[in-house]
């Protein structure tokens, strides 16, 4: 018998489901204390102030290069622009 998928989570605000493969799931924001993720929020959810929080961490962050500490949590690192890049 074929397993079934789970959510990655709820949001914490109205309960619905949070799936990988939806079209909105880079539209969600997660709440995280002390590199912790405690809790995951909608898209129809979010204030304006919290969307564009995560517009900005998308801009200067490149979460898909996030690596984890010696507790696990994820150390997330800037995105670097090329043209300022003054080491060489």
């Amino acid at each position: 018998m074929a397993r079934r998928a789970r959510p990655m989570g709820h949001c914490a605000r109205c309960s619905r489901a949070c799936w990988k493969d939806a079209d909105d799931f880079r539209s969600w924001n997660g709440t995280v204390d002390k590199g912790v993720l405690v809790a995951l929020i909608c898209p129809q959810c979010q204030s304006p102030e919290e969307h564009t929080e995560a517009e900005v961490g998308e801009a200067v962050l490149d979460y898909a290069n996030a690596v984890p500490d010696a507790q696990g949590r994820p150390i997330v690192p800037l995105r670097l622009d090329p043209s300022t890049d003054h080491t060489h």
